[in-house]
């Protein structure tokens, strides 16, 4: 019975190793346990061939991960990788001999990943959990977000401010993962490949809170039956962006122009600004002055179009020198057949997106008159006393100089004013689209308005 016993047990350990063996022969990686808290996720990715493995059969889940090796996992996670490319990236690190070209191609293209202010892509830098935020936001549908869902996390207060929001939103969708500690994110940690299989993994089970410009070659709901055709990107164009961001790409598709959120426009005043004339809430309209064309010569936006800002906040001038802030939110555009568009954009004068003076603006002008008093009062009778009339006006102008220069300082500051036809910079924040059979239409109008444009601004 013993002998029996002994050979039943023997028998299902063959059985149970022959499984482990076989299950393990099953995987293309080998340093990947059953209960690794990223196993399944992993296991997800490299079978659908969205992140490879290495040439050894090892995953290597704590290897940190390159923006060019994200980008390209990306696009094959949101059905990108075989796109045509249409268009060439503009960052000054990057050719046609650059690794991972084709991916960077794409993901410029399609708006996917940013290159930095300095115009590289670095793709050999490695990515950090926040940029990763930031691409999850802004490749998903807009929504409410929270900013105080942050709080539940130690570590929150180490979010860059632009990732705050971007964060926020990343984890009410669920696109974020904060192993091994549910209380931490380590925003600015670099990210490693088995947080990327976990982040790619959930954003694969979750395509329908992508935008639909970023799923594949065909873009829509395909049960809407009201659409008449399926969208498609034909080409991505490039518009001026006044050296302000990376940012310059218009989506063409067979049905609309996308314009991408970060885009820098140019807009002028329609009537003179006087912070003491307004308070918050009142309307102030703007309009562009030229039409607005892309590198490749297609039309964006007609000369004349009208865009229009609500006072959000109003901050009054105070002593020290503390200058009048308007801060505006642009939420319209009108163009000049009559057809609207929202058009979600902030003053892009400064980093704080606000109107208002320069702050050595009277400082400088105190200067000025401190020193003309200073050379008149003080100079020139000491120079007459000593017949040296030039050491009168060493001595005087500095003195009067200083003296207006502290004044500036400590006296109140100034209002906002701006003349009609005056340029104001504004960054778009939301993708915004126009319809092409909208644009079209504006286009019988545009030589015309043209002309009442240039006289606008040349009074």
């Amino acid at each position: 019975m013993s002998i029996r016993k002994n050979l039943a047990a023997m028998f299902l350990g063959l059985m149970l190793l022959f499984a482990n063996f076989s299950s393990a022969l099953a995987k293309d990686y080998t340093d990947i346990p059953d209960d690794y808290w990223a196993a399944e996720e992993i296991e997800d990715v490299v079978s659908k061939k969205i992140i490879p493995v290495y040439g050894d059969s090892t995953y290597r889940p704590l290897d940190r991960v390159t923006r060019v090796d994200w980008t390209g996992w990306l696009l094959k996670a949101l059905g990108l990788s075989t796109a045509p490319i249409t268009s060439e990236p503009v960052y000054s690190d990057v050719t046609t001999a650059t690794f991972g070209y084709p991916d960077i191609a794409r993901s410029d293209q399609f708006g996917l990943i940013y290159g930095y202010t300095d115009g590289e892509f670095k793709p050999q830098r490695f990515i950090t959990k926040v940029e990763t935020a930031s691409i999850m936001s802004h490749i998903t549908k807009d929504t409410e977000i929270d900013t105080d869902v942050l709080k539940q996390f130690a570590d929150s207060k180490q979010i860059p401010n632009w990732g705050v929001v971007p964060f926020s939103k990343a984890i009410k969708y669920g696109l974020y993962v904060n192993y091994p500690l549910e209380t931490e994110l380590n925003p600015n940690r670099e990210l490693n490949r088995a947080e990327a299989a976990v982040l790619l993994a959930r954003l694969m089970k979750a395509l329908g809170l992508v935008e639909d410009k970023y799923l594949g070659d065909a873009i829509g709901d395909e049960d809407n039956q009201q659409e008449e055709a399926k969208e498609y990107v034909l080409s991505v164009e490039h518009i001026d962006n006044y050296g302000k961001t990376a940012v310059d790409r218009v989506q063409i598709t067979n049905l609309r122009r996308i314009i991408l959120a970060k885009n820098v426009f140019k807009v002028s005043f329609v009537e003179p600004f006087n912070s003491t004339k307004h308070q918050i809430g009142d309307v102030i309209p703007f309009y562009f002055k030229k039409d607005i064309v892309t590198k490749e010569g297609t039309l964006i936006i007609p000369a004349n179009t009208k865009l229009y800002a609500t006072i959000a906040e109003l901050k009054d001038k105070q002593w020290i020198n503390k200058n009048t802030e308007v801060y505006l939110h642009f939420d319209k555009m009108v163009f000049p057949n009559g057809n609207e568009y929202p058009f979600i954009a902030r003053v892009l004068n400064n980093d704080e997106g606000v109107l208002t003076e320069n702050r050595w603006l009277k400082p400088l002008e105190y200067t000025v008159a401190g020193a003309a008093v200073g050379g008149a009062a003080i100079g020139l009778p000491v120079g007459a006393a000593n017949d040296r009339s030039g050491d009168g006006l060493a001595i005087g102008i500095p003195s009067g100089a200083g003296a207006g220069l502290i004044a500036g300082f400590l006296t109140p500051g100034v209002n906002y004013k701006a003349k009609a036809n005056e340029d104001v910079l504004v960054e778009l924040k939301v993708d915004c689209s126009l319809y092409n059979d909208y644009v079209q239409q504006t286009t019988t109008t545009t030589t015309t308005t043209t002309t009442t444009s240039t006289s606008t601004t040349e009074e």
